[in-house]
């Protein structure tokens, strides 16, 4: 009996010494709750969500985005080598423009079996409804849509958004026509890339919030100034550069808001109930 108490005795004592000693600093450490300098005021700023990519090891998930103009560079692409896990491709444009790159790099990306996206860029003069259906046909064509892969992808920039595009509130009501056409085609929740800029005045109501923010945002480090304020701080996706220099070539650069296994649960949260498209 005594022999048992003294060996319990010495393991509380080891764990209790592990934890002080060992464990509890490690932990400190990471969250860097003891920054010494500038950076302890700046990182006080911020919520903990909007840096822990940052200072935790193994929390985020690197991946580029293409289209045409970086050519056919995306062969390249060494999955055994590379830390990329994802490829976000532009797909089409307006009412019938198609990616001239797509269709090569839905083969490869599929040979390499990276996870894939595909975005389409919004134009506010065409009719958001045609846009949304040739969006939803190409990716779906290509068998590049699926329930394993990321959402569909709006892209809605300055250069989107012109004088053609009438009074605010009827740009932000064909926005949602396009979002919603889409969500009811490929049976997946779009996603929206945009900027502060753009994002404040066309996206600055609730209706948009419903959809995952991929932000643009070329800076080192991103803040709550970065970001739309409809969306209150949440994004899914930062596109961290666009000059990102690899294989000889520049792309743009982009952190999932997790690690390989969120990324993994952040998809299967954009599949639309009692809808399948596999």
């Amino acid at each position: 009996m005594l022999k048992n108490i003294t060996l319990a005795l010495a393991i509380w004592f080891l764990v209790d010494w592990a934890y002080n000693e060992k464990i509890k600093p490690f932990i400190k450490k990471e969250l860097n709750t003891e920054i010494s300098g500038p950076a302890k005021d700046t990182l006080k700023k911020k919520p903990l969500s909007l840096v822990k990519n940052l200072l935790l090891k193994d929390s985020v998930t690197y991946g580029l985005d293409i289209s045409h103009y970086q050519g056919d560079l995306i062969t390249a692409l060494n999955k055994k080598k590379d830390s990329l896990y994802f490829v976000i491709c532009k797909a089409t444009e307006g009412e019938s423009y198609t990616d001239p790159t797509f269709q090569s790099n839905c083969s490869i990306l599929k040979e390499k079996q990276l996870i894939r996206g595909a975005y389409h860029f919004y134009l506010c003069e065409f009719d958001p409804i045609d846009q949304a259906q040739h969006f939803s046909k190409v990716v779906m064509d290509n068998q590049f849509l699926n329930n394993s892969h990321l959402p569909p992808v709006m892209d809605i920039e300055n250069s989107s958004m012109d004088t053609n595009c009438g009074d605010l509130k009827t740009a932000q009501n064909n926005i949602l026509l396009f979002l919603k056409e889409v969500e009811k085609i490929t049976g997946r929740i779009p996603m929206i890339y945009t900027n502060k800029t753009t994002g404040d005045k066309y996206l600055n109501t609730p209706d948009f919030t419903k959809y995952p923010l991929w932000i643009a945002a070329y800076t080192n480090d991103l803040t709550t100034s970065n970001i739309p304020s409809a969306w209150d701080n949440k994004w899914m996706i930062w596109q961290r550069s666009d000059s990102y220099s690899y294989q000889d070539a520049n792309f743009d650069f982009d952190i999932f808001n997790g690690n390989r296994l969120e990324l993994r649960k952040f998809i299967r949260s954009t599949i639309v109930k009692n809808k399948s498209n596999n």
